[in-house]
């Protein structure tokens, strides 16, 4: 069974030959550029041209000669711009954040002022900024750009609503057309399309729970102004990509936290759900891609509800937040979604973990959730710089060797 045949049978809650594997599929599926370093030298790779494709989450681009190390299954179709509007179409030397050298995007340049790293857009705003000796940006608090906005007409007259330029159809599509010509990988494309997540950027976190407790008339307009973006963008990527692509990635719409939703099954009912619907429903009439979310933390009590909306694929599933348990999530919901995580538990047991214990911990999670397929194996989230490149071993080849049917 080739990878794309596996992944695809697994997709369709059948058991494949073995549990598919995902590294670095997705933008919360890989690895941080400085354990992807240390990792690579950790197999006798050249480590020292990591691309830090992801300047934002600080992830290394996923080489071919690792993912067909560890026999993964599935490879990425990346947009332009994955991180602050900075494209990765061209590089240029530079350093990852412990001062190693690597890849990073032509166009990322923070600017130093005191003691932060800054990201600023052409017009000044600063975008995300990064605490010297810290490991990552943070874009909360920093530029939103409908935050002072009162009105409907307010919001329709201060945003630029985004497009998929000819230049990103093209780059799509040469990824999407390599990958299929010279592999028999699965492809998922990231289009984003977040609603509930995407009105914090907006809005500001704080305003925009205040919006839907207070202003739903204000939220109800800048959803649907979003809706209607996301299905013209969602038309584009359809007329370039067509029967190229197997999964479509919605997200980050990050709806839980750790002990429990952010928002009331009532709210995402009311508020999010019918939005959801229209784009996952619009995929679905125009293509045979399944439909992926993305949404961290505990989700247990709205998953009844994705699923109604019709989504096909949860990550990353959150296994050690409230409700999560996987003898739970496959018991009450592994029969009408797939669950393209909770493989390792990335918090404690892959970073304070002993090697042994990140094996057990693989074994029991496939146990759980690989019968009747439905399950892609990847850990909770990205791999963070503090684990050691033999647990990240042992993490990827411990699924490998366990995870046959």
């Amino acid at each position: 069974m080739n990878h794309r045949e596996r992944v695809l049978k697994a997709l369709n809650h059948e058991e494949p030959d073995r549990i598919p594997i995902d590294i670095g599929g997705m933008r919360s599926t890989g690895i941080h550029s400085i354990a992807y370093r240390d990792l690579r030298q950790h197999l006798g790779f050249d480590h020292e041209s990591v691309k830090l494709y992801d300047v934002f989450q600080q992830l290394g681009f996923i080489d071919e000669n690792v993912r067909s190390y560890f026999d993964a299954d599935v490879a990425p179709v990346n947009r332009l711009a994955p991180a602050f509007g900075i494209d990765i179409n061209r590089w240029k030397e530079g350093q990852l954040v412990d001062g190693s050298p690597a890849l990073v995007p032509e166009g990322f340049d923070p600017v130093k002022d005191g003691s932060e790293y800054k990201i600023k857009d052409e017009a000044g705003n600063t975008l995300a900024s990064r605490s010297e000796g810290s490991l990552y940006y943070d874009q909360a608090g920093v530029y939103h750009p409908l935050a002072d906005a009162d009105s409907k007409s307010e919001i329709d007259e201060e945003y630029e609503w985004q497009e998929v330029t000819s230049e990103e159809q093209e780059f799509l599509i040469n990824q999407a057309k390599e990958i299929r010509q010279e592999t028999d990988y699965a492809l998922m494309v990231e289009f984003g399309g977040s609603v509930y997540e995407q009105g914090q950027l907006l809005r500001g976190y704080k305003q925009w729970y205040l919006d839907i407790a207070g202003n739903k008339g204000l939220v109800n307009h800048l959803l649907d102004k979003l809706v209607e973006n996301y299905l013209e963008n969602l038309k584009t990527f359809i007329d370039v990509l067509g029967d190229m692509v197997d999964i479509v990635v919605f997200g980050g719409d990050d709806l839980g936290m750790q002990d429990g939703p952010q928002i009331s099954p009532d709210t995402y009912r009311e508020l999010f759900m019918p939005r959801h619907e229209k784009l996952w429903g619009y995929v679905k009439e125009n293509t045979d891609w399944k439909v992926f979310l993305h949404s961290c933390g505990s989700i247990y009590k709205l998953l009844p509800h994705l699923i109604e909306a019709g989504v096909d694929v949860i990550n990353p599933v959150h296994i050690n937040a409230s409700g999560m348990e996987p003898n739970k999530l496959k018991r009450e919901f592994g029969d009408d979604v797939v669950f393209w995580g909770g493989g390792c538990d990335t918090q404690r047991v892959l970073p304070n973990g002993t090697v042994e214990e990140v094996k057990e911990e693989v074994r029991r999670n496939i146990e759980t959730f690989a019968p009747g397929g439905g399950f892609v194996f990847t850990p909770v989230h990205n791999i963070q710089p503090d684990v050691s490149p033999e647990k990240i071993e042992a993490l990827y080849e411990t699924a490998r060797e366990y995870g046959k049917y």
